[in-house]
């Protein structure tokens, strides 16, 4: 028998809906007989309760919407989506995970309502997207990470990514780096670099810069360019593209650190599995966690604006004597 419901088990069992649910729940006011009655049927039949109703007419929020336009090949994003995932199921939620990429936000979204309480998006809608209409109506139930809401009224947690590349740069200088080159061309590190080069280790160190996209790929592809530059050390925009750089020095006995210094972006989890174990800059995945949770949590009525800064991680990849120097201010 299948779509078994509430009204269905009350006819089969000649017992009322309250007393059918009662039972289910194991409440008090409800004969032995009959309780073992109603979870026989329900076993028989397998009635599942209907949370979309429940849910809609109790307003419960602990099913909880991740949306993203990324199929999690991006480790960083996968890195934040995973711990937002065990502190929503350390706190009796339940994380449903819908992808962009593949199919309409909007044919998504209204697939969650009714079922879906707090919507968190890793990914910025489009005007195209025709998401106005949807935010009208509960515009607080979004929580927009690292990108812009496209409601002012949505909740937004950003991340600060030139602060652990401006720790990374101010490292490489304390550790006596006088040639130091950027492999990439993501625009807000490029201009987190130029910066402090031009800033505060303005004639501190000679600053070089390769172009080049984040893949492992590139990384190995420019690999000729970044050693013939003769530099003491080498930034990449992320761990993917200096995973490429550590195979080209492998096959040609070049040293990490000795030869020369290597950070990355990221903080993805193989990176520290590299030999030698890469330094890295971090995006604050805890935190970004714990702030959503407190917004699930408290369901602020003012929308919530909270910035995190990233953070430099120095491993042996930039050598035992590295530190990250104290800010200036």
């Amino acid at each position: 028998m299948a779509g078994i419901t509430l009204k269905k088990l009350s006819e089969l069992s000649g017992l009322s809906i309250r007393t059918v649910n009662r039972a289910l729940k194991d409440q008090p006011e409800v004969s032995e007989a009959n309780r073992k009655l109603v979870r026989q049927l329900a076993e028989k039949y397998n009635y599942l309760p209907d949370m979309a109703a429940r849910n809609f007419r109790l307003r419960r929020r602990n099913i909880v919407g991740i949306l993203t336009c990324d199929r999690l090949a991006n480790g960083a994003l996968l890195q934040k989506i995973s711990d937002l995932e065990r502190n929503l199921i350390a706190a009796d939620c339940y994380p449903v995970l819908g992808c962009s990429r593949d199919r309409d936000i909007r044919l998504i979204l209204r697939e969650w309502h009714g079922i879906v309480g707090p919507v968190v998006s890793f990914c910025s809608p489009t005007p195209a997207d025709g998401l106005a209409g949807l935010l009208e109506n509960d515009p607080l139930s979004f929580i927009f990470i690292d990108c812009k809401p496209p409601d002012p009224r949505c909740h937004s947690i950003s991340i600060d990514r030139s602060a652990g590349i401006a720790d990374a740069y101010r490292a490489m200088v304390a550790a006596g780096c006088r040639r130091i080159l950027h492999c990439g061309s993501i625009s807000g590190r490029v201009e987190t670099v130029d910066r402090i080069a031009a800033g505060e280790l303005a004639g501190k160190a000679e600053f070089l810069r390769i172009f080049a996209v984040g893949e492992p790929e590139e990384g190995y592809r420019r690999a000729p360019e970044i050693i013939a530059a003769r530099c003491d050390a080498v930034f990449f925009d992320t761990d993917r593209m200096a995973a490429g750089f550590y195979r080209y020095a492998g096959e040609r006995g070049i040293r990490i650190p000795e030869d020369i210094r290597v950070v990355g972006f990221d903080d993805d989890p193989v990176s520290q599995f590299l030999p030698p174990p890469l330094s890295s800059v971090a995006h604050p995945v805890e935190e970004i966690s714990r702030a959503v949770m407190e917004i699930i949590s408290k369901q602020p009525e003012e929308p919530v604006r909270r910035t995190f800064p990233s953070r430099f991680l120095p491993r042996e990849s930039f050598g035992r004597q590295c530190r990250t120097p104290e800010k200036r201010s």
